[in-house]
Protein backbone atom coordinates (compact mmCIF):
# COMPACT_ATOMS: atom_id res chain seq x y z
CA UNK A 1 0.00 0.00 0.00
CA UNK A 2 1.09 3.51 -0.99
CA UNK A 3 0.40 5.44 2.65
CA UNK A 4 -1.08 4.37 5.74
CA UNK A 5 -4.87 4.55 6.58
CA UNK A 6 -7.55 3.51 8.72
CA UNK A 7 -10.14 1.37 8.33
CA UNK A 8 -13.48 0.80 10.43
CA UNK A 9 -15.98 -1.68 9.29
CA UNK A 10 -19.60 -0.24 9.29
CA UNK A 11 -21.16 -3.34 8.56
CA UNK A 12 -21.02 -6.70 6.91
CA UNK A 13 -18.08 -9.53 7.33
CA UNK A 14 -15.16 -9.55 5.73
CA UNK A 15 -11.34 -11.98 5.39
CA UNK A 16 -8.75 -10.63 4.82
CA UNK A 17 -5.00 -11.05 5.13
CA UNK A 18 -2.49 -8.75 6.46
CA UNK A 19 1.31 -9.36 6.38
CA UNK A 20 0.83 -12.74 6.66
CA UNK A 21 -1.62 -12.73 9.61
CA UNK A 22 -5.69 -14.22 8.44
CA UNK A 23 -8.62 -11.77 10.06
CA UNK A 24 -11.97 -12.22 10.25
CA UNK A 25 -13.18 -8.70 10.28
CA UNK A 26 -17.41 -7.94 11.62
CA UNK A 27 -19.10 -4.59 12.49
CA UNK A 28 -17.08 -3.01 15.19
CA UNK A 29 -13.57 -3.84 13.84
CA UNK A 30 -10.99 -0.75 13.91
CA UNK A 31 -7.52 -1.78 11.69
CA UNK A 32 -4.60 1.02 11.38
CA UNK A 33 -2.48 -0.11 8.19
CA UNK A 34 1.12 1.26 7.74
CA UNK A 35 2.39 2.08 4.14
CA UNK A 36 4.72 -0.78 3.93
CA UNK A 37 1.56 -3.20 4.79
CA UNK A 38 0.34 -6.17 2.16
CA UNK A 39 -3.45 -6.69 2.07
CA UNK A 40 -5.03 -9.29 0.60
CA UNK A 41 -8.99 -9.47 0.92
CA UNK A 42 -10.43 -12.58 0.69
CA UNK A 43 -13.96 -12.91 1.11
CA UNK A 44 -16.51 -10.03 1.27
CA UNK A 45 -19.89 -10.38 2.53
CA UNK A 46 -22.73 -8.62 0.26
CA UNK A 47 -23.70 -6.05 3.43
CA UNK A 48 -19.95 -5.14 3.79
CA UNK A 49 -19.45 -1.75 4.24
CA UNK A 50 -16.31 0.08 5.35
CA UNK A 51 -15.25 4.04 5.88
CA UNK A 52 -11.25 4.70 5.49
CA UNK A 53 -9.08 7.69 5.53
CA UNK A 54 -6.03 7.83 3.80
CA UNK A 55 -2.90 9.27 6.21
CA UNK A 56 -0.09 10.88 5.42
CA UNK A 57 3.16 8.71 5.33
CA UNK A 58 4.58 11.96 7.92
CA UNK A 59 2.04 9.98 10.25
CA UNK A 60 4.06 7.78 12.05
CA UNK A 61 2.54 4.07 11.90
CA UNK A 62 5.02 1.83 13.48
CA UNK A 63 3.26 -1.25 13.29
CA UNK A 64 -0.42 -2.27 11.77
CA UNK A 65 -3.12 -2.66 14.28
CA UNK A 66 -6.42 -4.80 13.98
CA UNK A 67 -9.23 -4.94 16.77
CA UNK A 68 -12.33 -5.06 17.66
CA UNK A 69 -12.91 -2.83 20.24
CA UNK A 70 -15.48 -2.17 22.68
CA UNK A 71 -19.00 0.08 21.46
CA UNK A 72 -17.94 3.20 23.22
CA UNK A 73 -14.32 3.14 21.79
CA UNK A 74 -15.74 2.47 18.31
CA UNK A 75 -18.60 5.09 18.01
CA UNK A 76 -15.94 7.64 19.47
CA UNK A 77 -13.54 6.91 16.42
CA UNK A 78 -16.33 6.77 14.20
CA UNK A 79 -17.53 10.36 15.25
CA UNK A 80 -14.00 11.35 14.69
CA UNK A 81 -14.31 10.16 11.21
CA UNK A 82 -17.28 11.93 10.20
CA UNK A 83 -15.66 15.64 11.67
CA UNK A 84 -12.79 15.05 9.97
CA UNK A 85 -15.11 14.75 7.01
CA UNK A 86 -16.87 17.71 7.70
CA UNK A 87 -13.65 19.88 8.06
CA UNK A 88 -12.23 18.78 4.98
CA UNK A 89 -15.09 20.31 3.48
CA UNK A 90 -14.70 23.67 5.46
CA UNK A 91 -13.73 26.86 2.83
CA UNK A 92 -10.68 27.95 3.21
CA UNK A 93 -8.50 24.33 3.58
CA UNK A 94 -8.03 23.88 7.08
CA UNK A 95 -5.05 21.80 6.83
CA UNK A 96 -3.51 22.10 10.58
CA UNK A 97 -6.82 21.48 11.36
CA UNK A 98 -7.36 18.06 9.68
CA UNK A 99 -3.42 16.99 10.29
CA UNK A 100 -4.38 17.00 14.20
CA UNK A 101 -7.90 15.45 13.80
CA UNK A 102 -5.75 12.47 12.17
CA UNK A 103 -2.86 12.77 14.33
CA UNK A 104 -5.52 12.49 17.58
CA UNK A 105 -7.89 9.33 15.56
CA UNK A 106 -4.22 7.32 15.04
CA UNK A 107 -2.92 8.44 18.58
CA UNK A 108 -6.77 6.99 19.84
CA UNK A 109 -6.07 3.80 18.01
CA UNK A 110 -2.82 3.12 19.54
CA UNK A 111 -4.12 3.96 23.33
CA UNK A 112 -6.62 1.37 22.87
CA UNK A 113 -4.12 -1.47 21.58
CA UNK A 114 -1.70 -0.52 24.12
CA UNK A 115 -4.29 -0.90 27.05
CA UNK A 116 -5.21 -4.36 25.09
CA UNK A 117 -2.04 -5.67 24.92
CA UNK A 118 -1.52 -3.97 28.94
CA UNK A 119 -4.38 -6.45 29.35
CA UNK A 120 -2.86 -9.60 27.40
CA UNK A 121 0.39 -9.07 29.47
CA UNK A 122 -1.20 -9.64 32.88
CA UNK A 123 -2.85 -12.86 31.29
CA UNK A 124 1.11 -14.18 30.55
CA UNK A 125 1.80 -14.49 26.92
CA UNK A 126 4.72 -17.61 26.39
CA UNK A 127 8.23 -16.91 24.79
CA UNK A 128 6.85 -19.17 21.94
CA UNK A 129 4.30 -16.91 21.19
CA UNK A 130 6.25 -13.62 21.20
CA UNK A 131 9.15 -15.34 18.90
CA UNK A 132 6.28 -16.52 16.76
CA UNK A 133 5.09 -12.42 16.40
CA UNK A 134 8.96 -11.20 16.10
CA UNK A 135 9.53 -14.03 13.38
CA UNK A 136 6.57 -12.74 11.39
CA UNK A 137 6.92 -9.28 11.61
CA UNK A 138 10.83 -10.02 10.04
CA UNK A 139 9.46 -12.06 7.42
CA UNK A 140 7.04 -9.48 6.55
CA UNK A 141 10.07 -6.84 6.05
CA UNK A 142 12.92 -9.51 4.88
CA UNK A 143 11.48 -11.75 2.55
CA UNK A 144 12.27 -9.87 -0.71
CA UNK A 145 15.29 -11.06 -0.84
CA UNK A 146 15.72 -13.44 2.22
CA UNK A 147 14.59 -16.54 1.52
CA UNK A 148 16.27 -19.16 4.40
CA UNK A 149 15.34 -20.10 7.61
CA UNK A 150 19.24 -19.82 9.21
CA UNK A 151 19.04 -16.02 8.07
CA UNK A 152 15.77 -15.64 10.47
CA UNK A 153 17.21 -17.57 13.35
CA UNK A 154 20.14 -15.43 13.08
CA UNK A 155 17.99 -12.47 13.46
CA UNK A 156 15.86 -14.01 16.77
CA UNK A 157 19.56 -14.88 18.18
CA UNK A 158 18.12 -18.60 18.18
CA UNK A 159 19.20 -22.18 16.23
CA UNK A 160 17.77 -22.89 12.74
CA UNK A 161 16.19 -26.16 14.87
CA UNK A 162 14.57 -24.03 17.54
CA UNK A 163 13.19 -21.91 15.53
CA UNK A 164 11.47 -24.74 13.64
CA UNK A 165 10.42 -26.27 16.25
CA UNK A 166 8.72 -23.20 17.60
CA UNK A 167 6.92 -22.05 14.83
CA UNK A 168 5.77 -25.60 14.16
CA UNK A 169 4.06 -25.70 17.99
CA UNK A 170 2.75 -22.41 17.60
CA UNK A 171 1.48 -22.02 14.31
CA UNK A 172 0.80 -25.92 13.72
CA UNK A 173 2.78 -24.67 10.45
CA UNK A 174 6.56 -24.71 9.03
CA UNK A 175 8.93 -21.85 9.00
CA UNK A 176 8.92 -21.88 5.23
CA UNK A 177 5.37 -22.23 5.38
CA UNK A 178 5.12 -18.70 6.40
CA UNK A 179 8.37 -17.58 4.53
CA UNK A 180 6.70 -18.95 1.05
CA UNK A 181 3.10 -17.28 1.93
CA UNK A 182 4.98 -13.81 2.33
CA UNK A 183 7.12 -14.30 -0.97
CA UNK A 184 3.87 -15.27 -2.53
CA UNK A 185 1.99 -12.27 -1.28
CA UNK A 186 4.93 -9.90 -2.55
CA UNK A 187 4.90 -11.80 -5.95
CA UNK A 188 0.74 -11.04 -6.51
CA UNK A 189 1.27 -7.73 -5.94
CA UNK A 190 4.12 -7.13 -8.22
CA UNK A 191 2.31 -9.01 -10.69
CA UNK A 192 -1.05 -7.25 -10.47
CA UNK A 193 0.72 -4.02 -10.78
CA UNK A 194 2.22 -5.01 -14.01
CA UNK A 195 4.59 -2.49 -14.12
CA UNK A 196 8.09 -5.12 -14.61
CA UNK A 197 8.56 -8.33 -16.57
CA UNK A 198 8.60 -11.49 -14.84
CA UNK A 199 12.52 -11.49 -15.34
CA UNK A 200 12.59 -8.36 -13.12
CA UNK A 201 10.31 -9.60 -10.70
CA UNK A 202 12.16 -12.33 -9.95
CA UNK A 203 15.05 -10.21 -9.79
CA UNK A 204 13.20 -7.76 -7.03
CA UNK A 205 12.30 -10.85 -5.52
CA UNK A 206 15.58 -12.35 -4.88
CA UNK A 207 15.77 -15.46 -7.38
CA UNK A 208 18.30 -16.51 -9.27
CA UNK A 209 16.28 -16.63 -12.96
CA UNK A 210 13.09 -16.14 -14.03
CA UNK A 211 12.28 -19.90 -14.44
CA UNK A 212 13.71 -20.24 -10.47
CA UNK A 213 10.76 -17.76 -9.48
CA UNK A 214 8.44 -19.37 -12.31
CA UNK A 215 8.42 -22.37 -11.01
CA UNK A 216 8.45 -21.38 -6.89
CA UNK A 217 5.13 -19.35 -8.40
CA UNK A 218 3.25 -22.33 -9.57
CA UNK A 219 3.99 -24.82 -6.75
CA UNK A 220 2.80 -21.93 -4.73
CA UNK A 221 -0.36 -20.46 -6.60
CA UNK A 222 -1.11 -23.31 -9.03
CA UNK A 223 -0.09 -21.43 -11.97
CA UNK A 224 2.43 -19.78 -13.86
CA UNK A 225 3.07 -16.04 -13.19
CA UNK A 226 1.75 -14.74 -16.26
CA UNK A 227 -1.11 -17.05 -15.98
CA UNK A 228 -2.35 -15.31 -12.97
CA UNK A 229 -2.02 -11.87 -14.87
CA UNK A 230 -3.90 -12.86 -17.14
CA UNK A 231 -6.26 -14.16 -14.28
CA UNK A 232 -6.84 -11.25 -12.74
CA UNK A 233 -7.31 -8.87 -15.94
CA UNK A 234 -10.39 -10.79 -16.89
Amino acid sequence: MAEPRVILVVSGEIDVCINLQDYHLETGHIILIGSDSIIEINEVSADARVTAIILRNSINVPEDIVLSALPVEYNRLLRMYYLVWDVIHLTPYRQKTIQFLLNSIVSNIQEIKATEVEEEKSEGATREQVLFLQFKRLVHLHCMQEHSIPFYAHQLHITPHYLSAIIKKTSRQSVMYWINRAILQEAKLLLKANELMIYEIAIRMGFPSASAFSKFFKREAGMMPREYQESISK
